[in-house]
């Protein structure tokens, strides 16, 4: 066993805890307060990575790439090259050197369901944890909160719990159960409560004491008792859950003559609020919209110019918490979108797409890695130079999210919990002496 091995059998989480009954639980014994903090932003539908990080313009007699390509080239700013739309300029001049493009990145599939399960497991079949969960799982499997999920994948392959919220509203009344969310007075006397806790105690010992308790039912019962020792710990998190009117409203977007709604600010504030309490380490947040598979060019740039707004307030928050140099998020979709626009002037699904990846003073900031043709098709790469390569390796999720538990150094503890992603290459990404493609 590494040092991240077995560590026996725990608690699968208290009330808001999403487990199984005799689940095993990995990992370290609990998330320092110190500890890295991992959020993934799935963004839900197929962006179209040609208008963001992998620009194409349109090249004579081919069908048309990109509306956009009609007057203007792409932009670029220190190591990185991305498409003149949306709000992609603002986004990398402040965030360039923090970031990293993974172009070219093949999931073999025009499935969605397919797209999203490899791009965040690293597997396109069923049976591997998503990289959140696995983060959560080596990192903080004692913690009540340690995984949360505001939307996207979520597989967890039975190593740990996960909690889904949609309403900081109502994650503040989950924290406090007790407490009238009118008029915010508990619902019974203190005293009350207290004799009612220590009913449920002597319940709990005696049912413990019997001698013909199945060890199934044993362990549920020292779950059950040990969830609700931590469950004061919650109080840490309602306490930081700002009041209503702090709280980031839900946006409604117009894009291409649809509308969209979007909360996405709000998962950031509890994605962000959770880790600042210190009872979770992973997160998952998503956007959806990016299947466009008409009018194209407006529904993308209206997501996208949302996501730099996000991505601003997130950082802000993060820092304003105390929390953006402890993390690391990574952004990717299903796919990307076909290298035409079709009848409808959308486009539809293409398995190339790309990841960004960020951290505050990444010493592997400022980089491409990774590169597509002419017409979006991915070429091949040399995996120790990272340099395109003729008949080189196409990279797929799985070769992305090696490299990424690798510089997480959660590879070791996969192994050990069985989830390591087979005979791949592992690629130096996170390598600033690398050279970029760009």
């Amino acid at each position: 066993m590494s040092r991240r091995g077995f560590l026996g059998r725990s608690v699968a989480g208290a009330s808001l805890m999403a487990g199984w009954p005799g689940m095993q639980v990995w990992g370290s014994q609990g998330a320092s307060d110190m500890g890295q903090l991992l959020v993934t932003l799935q963004l839900d539908g197929g962006v179209d990575v040609t208008m963001f990080t992998d620009p194409k313009v349109n090249v004579s007699n081919e069908p048309k790439i990109n509306h956009w390509a009609d007057e203007l080239e792409p932009d670029q700013i220190g190591g990185i090259s991305f498409a003149p739309v949306a709000r992609n300029w603002e986004l990398f001049e402040r965030f360039g050197a923090d970031l990293m493009v993974v172009n070219g990145v093949d999931a073999q599939t025009n499935s969605h369901e397919t797209g999203r399960l490899f791009n965040w497991t690293g597997r396109n079949a069923e049976g591997q944890p998503s990289l959140s969960a696995l983060f959560a799982a080596a990192e903080s499997p004692e913690q009540p909160l340690a995984y949360s999920v505001f939307g996207g994948v979520s597989r967890t392959a039975g190593i740990i719990g996960y909690n889904r919220f949609d309403d900081l509203n109502v994650l503040r009344r989950l924290t406090q159960p007790n407490v009238d969310s009118w008029s915010g007075e508990t619902k019974r006397w203190e005293a009350d409560l207290a004799r009612s806790q220590q009913l449920l105690e002597a319940d709990v010992s005696r049912l413990l004491n019997q001698s013909g308790l199945s060890v199934r039912e044993r362990l549920s019962m020292i779950k059950f008792n040990e969830a609700r020792e931590r469950r004061d710990s919650l109080s840490r998190l309602a306490e930081l859950i700002p009041p209503e009117s702090e709280i980031a409203p839900r946006e409604d977007l117009n894009a291409g003559g649809m509308n969209f709604s979007s909360n996405l600010k709000q998962q950031m504030q509890s994605a962000l609020l959770v880790f600042k309490s210190g009872l979770g380490s992973a997160a998952d947040l998503s956007l959806g919209g990016f299947d466009s598979h008409e009018e194209n060019e407006p529904i993308q740039e209206a997501l996208l110019s949302h996501i730099y707004e996000a991505l601003v307030y997130f950082w802000d928050y993060a820092e304003k918490l105390g929390l953006a140099d402890r993390i690391f998020l990574v952004m990717g979709s299903d796919f990307g979108r076909t290298n035409f626009i079709n009848e409808g002037n959308g486009k539809d699904h293409w398995p190339i797409g790309s990841y960004v990846m960020m951290e505050r003073g990444a010493l592997w900031g400022d980089r491409v890695i990774g590169q597509t043709d002419e017409l979006h098709f991915a070429r091949g790469i040399d995996p120790a130079t990272l340099k395109v390569k003729s008949n080189g390796l196409i990279m797929t999720p799985t070769h992305v999210h090696k490299a990424i538990q690798e510089y997480l150094d959660i590879d070791g503890f996969a192994s050990d919990a069985g989830f390591q992603l087979g005979n791949v290459e592992s690629l130096p990404l996170f390598d600033p002496f690398v050279g970029s493609t760009t």
